[in-house]
């Protein structure tokens, strides 16, 4: 089994003529700073012996030295094969590489003399060594007790410190093989660190490790500004980044993995990887892996993408070969474009995640991985309802008006107006395909598209209701312009302003957002748009009460005549 990963190492050596020793029966203890609680520490004895001071020096060094009890024990003896890894090591070494003053070493004694003679100083080559006594201690001859105590301190101006620590006591002077207990760590959101070896005294030493992390945020353009929610017409397209950090120990892993693993929402629909670099401490690009923008753009060999419904996974085998001049303070940056699709919720977050899986243990092949935790981005999209009602009576809702709606740009100092097409119920009865798959009830009112050809706008009547939704809005003004008035009633001279604010709230990951509303610059209680229709004035027309009197008067005269003829005629 592969020993447990990733090291710091610390050494010291020193062989003297004057010397005092230590108390033959003193123990000691290895303070280990800031570990995650899930750390789990071991110590190995490599060499035992008598620790000792160097007069008149605080110099200390180990004599005495034979094998420690985690090489040599009751019914097992490693030396032999640790000191024939040694050798092999050594002998293939570059003849300037400390490793190769090792070459003939045959015994504790002669080992300890010449580490501490040529390899106190070079890391690489400790490095090495740890490795190599790592595959040979005895399984199970751990020694000293393990203890973790967490320490969150809160200072002064507020700020939580982490002052956790481990620590391994009751250990016999001696030269130790420290690292974290073999499958101990869960596989998320850390790594494990390099091996410690230490000359033991009581002493404190901070490991070496370090974990990525990553960061999601979204926009509606690929080079504007990426925050962590956005807002969004439906068929818009949203442009979603990955910012992925490197750990601060990269160096040390001779290969180094690193994926993506993304999750969509419903209602937005993954369309093609966009960029693809590394990022400097400065933001700019320092190389680039990908651009779609460019011709015959192809993705390099080591880096895959695996598209499969909403997951979308970035992979790459090894950041190490694919740039090797990457550095601990580089990012690696996605971007990857997706459109809001007419199943996109209203007003509610369509959240997506992403976490990274990343190599976690320096001191193997790099088959160890541990994941980041999620980070996520919302996307937005909003509705408005129109309610037609007569002006002197609310209550009196009408039927038959229509509307386009339209919002306005300016283009080259020009004014241009877009025109919404919506999904309607002569279009649902036809089943139309819109985007690939046909239109349902449930679309109905889905803005899906814009024209700035105002014939091909989607003409909007009221029902029986006087009603009319429209789902699937960014933020912003439109205007609701009424091309038919219902019958008896007359046409609106100016269209009707809407404009649409989201006020967004983060907490942590959650962001949630209240929406105000305003029709014609007057703050609205609710995303429903009242417009008023008035009825047409009331004319003179013939066939009327006018004529009817002039029929009765008209009727009394002639009676009146034909009464005094008679009278004249019989006073003659």
């Amino acid at each position: 089994m592969k020993k447990a990963i990733a090291i710091i190492v610390c050494l010291v050596m020193v062989f003297s003529m004057t010397i005092t020793a230590f108390a033959a029966d003193a123990t000691y203890t290895l303070t280990i700073n800031n570990p995650t609680k899930d750390h789990q520490y071991e110590a190995y004895q490599i060499f035992s012996g008598t620790l000792e001071n160097i007069t008149g020096t605080e110099t200390q060094v180990l004599t005495n030295i034979v094998w420690g009890s985690a090489i040599v024990g009751e019914g097992y003896d490693h030396s032999a094969a640790l000191l024939a890894d040694i050798q092999a090591a050594a002998t293939a070494a570059a003849d300037d590489s400390p490793m190769k003053k090792l070459v003939g070493v045959n015994s504790a004694a002669k080992l300890a003399q010449d580490i501490a003679d040529n390899i106190t100083t070079d890391s690489e080559t400790l490095d090495a060594l740890a490795a190599i006594f790592a595959k040979h201690v005895q399984e199970g001859s751990k020694v000293g007790e393990q203890e973790y105590t967490e320490h969150i301190v809160e200072e002064a101006d507020g700020k939580k410190v982490d002052k956790s620590f481990y620590t391994i006591s009751g250990l016999a002077p001696g030269y130790y093989l420290v690292k974290d207990q073999d499958n101990s760590l869960s596989g998320e959101y850390d790594s494990y660190t390099k091996f410690i070896l230490r000359v033991l005294k009581d002493e404190t030493v901070t490991p070496k490790s370090s974990i990525p992390s990553v960061e999601k945020s979204i926009n509606d353009t690929i080079d504007g500004t990426f925050t962590e929610h956005e807002d969004f017409d439906i068929n818009d397209t949203a442009y979603y980044k990955w910012l992925g950090k490197l750990p601060s120990n990269l160096k040390d892993y001779e290969t180094y993995f690193y994926k993506f693993y993304d999750t969509l929402p419903t209602g937005v629909e993954y369309v093609q990887f966009e960029q693809i670099y590394i990022e400097g401490h400065d933001g700019n690009v320092v190389h680039s892996f990908y651009d779609a923008s460019k011709e015959n753009a192809q993705m390099p060999a080591g880096i895959n993408a695996t598209i499969d419904g909403k997951n979308v996974n970035l992979e790459f085998t090894d950041l190490l070969t694919l740039y090797p001049s990457i550095l601990p303070t580089h990012k690696i940056v996605v971007k990857y474009s997706a459109r809001v699709t007419r199943d996109a919720l209203i007003v509610e977050p369509m959240t997506n995640s992403v976490y990274v899986e990343f190599s976690n243990n320096p001191n193997d092949d790099g088959s160890g991985k541990g994941k980041t935790p999620e980070d996520v981005a919302h996307a937005f999209t909003f509705q408005i309802n129109v309610d037609k009602y007569d002006a002197d009576d609310k209550s009196k809702k009408l039927e038959g008006a229509e509307f386009v709606l339209y919002y306005e740009r300016t283009e080259n100092d020009k004014i241009v107006k877009y025109y919404a097409q919506v999904i309607t119920e002569e279009m649902i009865a036809k089943a139309e395909i819109i985007n690939g798959t046909a239109v349902d009830q449930d679309d109905l009112g889905v803005v899906y598209g814009w024209t700035t050809d105002e014939s091909k706008a989607s003409v909007l009547d009221t029902d029986e209701r006087g009603a009319i939704a429209l789902r699937g809005l960014d933020e912003g003004i439109y205007y609701l312009k009424e091309t038919k008035a219902p019958a008896g009633y007359n046409l609106m001279e100016t269209p009707v302003k809407i404009e649409i604010i989201p006020t967004y709230t983060q907490n942590g990951d959650e962001v949630s957002v209240t929406v105000n509303y305003k029709v014609d610059d007057k703050e609205q209680e609710s995303n429903t748009v009242g417009v008023r229709n008035s009825s047409g004035s009331t004319l003179p027309v013939t066939g009327g009460m006018g004529t009817v009197l002039f029929y009765v008067l008209g009727a009394v005269l002639v009676v009146g005549a034909v009464v005094l003829l008679i009278v004249k005629k019989r006073l003659n």
